[in-house]
């Protein structure tokens, strides 16, 4: 008799420790809060295995096992997604969703971004632990107040009649476009051809840059191509990166990678 493979089981355990999350949880605003908070201190965002032309695999265990075990990072399809399925395993009403970045003047297509609709109660909440740069605790969907988070103003306007511009603002009055979404649910399979568009298209920035980068409590660190940039405190200093050898280096003291975990 064929045994059937056994399904996969998420040590959520393992997860919140990666994290630092150690408190009890939730399925409460508190929790959720922190939970996205936790994730973006803690994990970077970075596209290092574009860079080394490894393949992505949006499976949740290969994830788990990169970002969880291996302590990387990743970009949008895999954070988000392997953050939606935590919430998921914790017990929240969560969903993914389709977003269009605003870049050269133009949204991107669909399925350009994933990001994830969190429902508690009857409010809703976006949520995205893989932008790079964005918000650090969840925003509500409320087109009537600016929220403030990081340092930074978000606000949710109406794009059309069933999406929403999500902008950005580092001095509360002038606004940038960050990207159109829409609340109505999607399946992972759908993100699949930009994704991979994503890791081989010549054009793609994920292709053209490297990057990896963390936000801390007094600022954030970064990689970009032959640069590594610290923001401390409002003050910025940048420091040219000459080898592979001070790349490693880097990638261990500030981002916590080692040259093993790092193809």
């Amino acid at each position: 008799m064929r045994r059937l493979p056994l399904a996969y089981i998420m040590d959520t355990k393992e997860y919140l420790s990666r994290i630092e999350f150690f408190g009890k949880t939730k399925v409460d605003l508190n929790t959720l809060n922190q939970l996205h908070q936790n994730h973006v201190f803690h994990i970077p965002f970075e596209n290092l295995d574009i860079q080394n032309g490894q393949k992505l695999h949006l499976e949740e265990s290969k994830l788990f096992n990169k970002i969880i075990n291996s302590r990387r990072g990743g970009f949008c399809y895999e954070l988000n997604y392997l953050f939606l399925s935590l919430l998921k395993n914790l017990g929240f009403d969560a969903k993914m969703i389709s977003a269009r970045i605003f870049d050269n003047d133009d949204f991107g297509p669909e399925f350009d971004h994933m990001a994830i609709i969190v429902s508690l109660g009857n409010e809703e909440w976006l949520a995205d632990v893989g932008f790079g740069d964005l918000f650090i605790k969840p925003l509500k969907i409320n087109l009537e107040i600016e929220q403030i988070d990081g340092g930074n103003t978000f606000k949710i306007s109406l794009f059309s009649e069933q999406s929403y511009l999500l902008s950005k603002s580092e001095n509360g009055l002038d606004f940038e476009k960050k990207y159109v979404f829409e609340t109505n649910e999607k399946k992972l399979e759908q993100f699949l051809p930009q994704c991979k568009l994503k890791q081989q298209s010549p054009d793609s920035y994920f292709v053209q840059n490297k990057v990896c980068t963390i936000v801390q409590k007094s600022g954030r660190k970064t990689i970009f191509n032959s640069k590594y940039i610290e923001k401390k405190h409002g003050n910025k200093t940048e420091l040219l990166i000459k080898n592979k050898e001070q790349e490693k280096r880097i990638l261990e003291k500030e981002f916590g990678m080692t040259e093993n975990n790092v193809c």
